[in-house]
């Protein structure tokens, strides 16, 4: 985004496997419960600008779409939610993927809300990659449209509906009456975990993800709002949120195995 800075994520030593890239090796080794793990959250950011409607139902705000041009966000929940399972789960197996076909994102943004019978879709296109799973179970990590909750000492703010990772300039809130700056950067991570049985598509469990921090732009050293963060702390505050919504809804998603 011109004028807003650079954001990046860290990186892994890691290897992600590639949709195409599942080895005979992982099958023949999957015979307990094992969970697909897909990140579909990370391919953009939102930038939403406030535009003073407090208490209104109208959306007014400016939204401005970022692309990501490497998937260091997406590949960060993958890895949380690998670790997450093998703490929870540690009899079952885990494969991460990186979504290598464009039209996975394309056909997530048709459920973006609380509806999400469209992930049969989703999940004909996942399923084509895979080799057969008796006992696989795919957890799509993918946005979910909701107003904003960004917490203050005492409260939430944030008006209108966003999807996904951003975030939010508000110029006018002040949190201390004598502030230098008015205003403050909201950061935001709303998404949803969606757990499907493999061999039925059958949506096995659900959770949504509303989090959100406030930054007063006092804080920056130019008194603006977007610089009360540097682009590193944005990026660190971006996946402290990811890893706060995984590590808390995803182990009750994580049934054992039935014998």
């Amino acid at each position: 985004m011109k004028g807003n800075g650079s954001i990046t994520a860290g990186s892994s030593a890691r290897a992600l496997r590639l949709l195409v890239l599942l080895t005979a090796g992982w099958v023949a080794e999957a015979c307990a419960d094992t969970f697909v793990i897909l990140s579909l959250v990370g391919d953009h950011l939102t930038v939403v600008n406030q535009r003073g409607q407090t208490g209104s139902h109208i959306d007014v705000n400016d939204y401005q779409v970022v692309s990501m041009a490497e998937p260091a966000f997406d590949d960060f929940a993958v890895r949380v939610a690998d670790a997450t399972i093998a703490k929870t789960r540690p009899d079952a197996g885990a494969v991460t993927l990186r979504a290598g076909d464009s039209s996975l994102y394309k056909v997530r943004d048709a459920w973006l809300d609380a509806d999400v019978t469209g992930v049969a879709d989703l999940v004909s296109i996942v399923k084509k990659q895979l080799p057969p799973l008796p006992d696989g179970h795919l957890l799509l990590i993918t946005p979910y449209r909701d107003q904003p909750q960004l917490r203050t000492g005492s409260d939430s703010r944030g008006a209108g509906k966003v999807a996904g990772l951003g975030f939010y300039l508000d110029s006018v809130t002040r949190f201390v009456a004598k502030e230098s700056a008015p205003g403050y950067l909201g950061v935001f991570a709303n998404f949803q975990l969606i757990l499907i049985n493999l061999q039925t598509n059958a949506i096995e469990a659900h959770q949504r993800v509303v989090l959100g921090t406030t930054h007063p732009a006092a804080y920056g050293q130019d008194g603006t709002p977007w610089n009360a963060l540097t682009s590193a702390q944005k990026a660190r505050m971006l996946e402290s949120l990811m890893k706060k919504g995984i590590e808390d809804k995803l182990p009750s998603m994580l049934s054992p195995r039935k014998p």
